[in-house]
């Protein structure tokens, strides 16, 4: 299927004062219950102090009777301060029941989803937060050559969290998405990737929980960010059966890589290498006039795999190498545009030589964005662009450049309860091409149905041209609880 439809419909109530004879009895002032420390990243708003100014008070009159006397002054009366009560919180942040259609795919004729992410979250002290994660993921796959199920349990962010002031400490598994373009941010080199739906979600949806030591220090305007991996877990992969897999036994095709050279990969045996540390990094922030900036040095094992080949004993080993990374960002704001730009530099980049054998270079990137709401706030335009380039002369298996554009329409009608938007790339310089567009109803709240398409096109070595038969149609359902 080449075409497909695109669906784009995707009081302060004011004291009266009363005389004397009319006042009513006293009451019991009761004060409200204490706020609860509110979640990461939200600031803590201080009640103020209530101000009451007493009513001023008439002169008396001479041998005025009982009857003449004016009625008493209002009393101010200060809330007293609130304290804080620990707290313990639970439930599921994020429930996916998705059933789709693959009508081209030769694996599949349909494919499911469920995913569910559970949390427990106790806040002892103002001090002080810790929280356990765990998520469920299952797919199914059935009505052609490679049936499958699989289910997989996995923890989610569980981690040990101390701030104090200008100062935050985190100890554990942790999401840490950095940079600043929406779908593939540059600076983006502490985060775990989730792969097992390929691109089909959106990019928070894409990462998983890493163990991490995190510092994040705030001097005004600036931020330091310091990130630890002590212990390193590649991205998380689907099973090598699944149509989401960077190893198509049933094309012999290896993600990436010229078919042509992976004839023999379906009889491959598979291994991965991601012992070890994972490295570390540290980015610089700045907000502000004139504009926002960030600055990012990391020295980290690349999440996604490189696939070694070791065509005699006929191996794949997907292995993690580290990788020096400068990069420099900045967004502005200006005239109802955001404007974002990433800027980076990637040491020991994994390439494949003719012989299969694997070398190393380096690479340049670079991506622009402006962002807009045409006619007000109900719709959202994001685009980006986007430039790779390998810096070697000597021929390799990849790309040596990719140029191209992506991003995202959104839009809400019907007071809010309809939602439709469209994500989007394609290549410039090579036939590479995602189009997903969906329409939601999102009424029903916390609840979410939709219905989505997701078509890939393109020519070898593409991600589109790798998936161009995993055309799949869905409707889904997200909600939370």
């Amino acid at each position: 299927m080449k075409k497909l439809l695109l669906t784009l419909s995707l009081s302060l109530a004011a004291l009266p004062v009363f005389a004397a004879d009319e006042l009513p009895p006293p009451r019991t002032t009761t004060q409200d219950a204490p706020d609860d420390l509110p979640p990461p990243r939200a600031s803590t708003r201080k009640p103020r102090a209530a101000s009451a100014d007493a009513a001023p008070a008439e002169t008396m009159p001479k041998a005025a009777s009982p009857e003449d006397l004016p009625p008493p002054a209002a009393r101010s009366r200060k809330p007293a301060a609130r304290g804080f009560q620990p707290t313990l919180k639970a439930g599921i942040d994020d429930l996916l029941l998705e059933a789709g259609a693959l009508p081209d795919a030769p694996e599949a004729d349909t494919y499911s989803t469920l995913r569910a992410s559970a949390y427990v979250l106790w806040q002892p002290s103002r001090n002080w937060e810790l929280r356990a994660g765990a998520r469920l993921d299952g797919m199914t796959q059935d009505g052609g050559s490679a049936d499958h199920r699989e289910m997989l349990a996995d923890y989610g962010d569980t981690y040990v969290r101390y701030r104090n002031g200008d100062t935050r400490l985190t100890l554990g598994a942790q999401t840490i998405i950095w940079g600043r373009a929406d779908e593939i941010p540059l600076a983006d080199r502490v985060s775990r990737a989730d792969f097992t739906r390929f691109v089909l979600d959106d990019l928070s949806d894409r990462r998983r929980a890493q163990l991490a030591a995190r510092w994040e220090q705030t001097f005004g305007d600036i931020k330091l960010d310091a990130v630890w991996l002590p212990l390193f877990r590649g991205a998380q992969l689907p099973d090598v059966a699944s149509v989401w897999s960077p190893i198509n036994r049933t094309t012999r095709q290896v993600i990436g890589i010229d078919p042509s050279l992976t004839t023999w990969v379906n009889a491959a045996r598979i291994d991965e290498d991601e012992h070890g540390s994972g490295g570390g990094a540290l980015r610089l922030t700045k907000t502000g006039a004139p504009f926002d900036y960030g600055v990012t040095l990391a020295r980290t094992r690349q999440s996604l795999p490189y696939y070694q080949v070791d065509v005699p004993n006929m191996t794949l080993t997907a292995v993690h190498p580290f990788n020096t990374f400068v990069g420099a960002d900045l967004e502005l704001v200006s005239g109802g545009l955001t404007w974002r730009m990433e800027l980076g530099y990637t040491d020991d980049v994994p390439v494949t030589l003719p012989t299969a054998a694997m070398d190393k270079t380096h690479a340049l990137d670079w991506i622009g964005a402006l962002e807009f709401f045409p006619g007000g706030k109900d719709t959202r335009i994001n685009l980006q662009l986007v430039a790779h380039a390998l810096q070697t002369d000597r021929s390799i298996l990849e790309l040596k450049e990719y140029y191209g554009a992506n991003g995202e329409i959104e839009t809400t009608f019907a007071q809010g309860r309809w939602k439709a938007g469209l994500r989007f790339s394609s290549g410039f310089n090579v036939h590479d091409v995602y189009l997903s567009p969906r329409l939601s109803y999102v009424g029903w709240e916390p609840h979410e149905l939709t219905i989505s398409a997701h078509y890939f096109d393109g020519e070898a070595r593409t991600l589109g041209g790798f998936h161009q038969d995993h055309s799949l149609i869905t409707l889904g359902l997200r909600t939370k609880f």
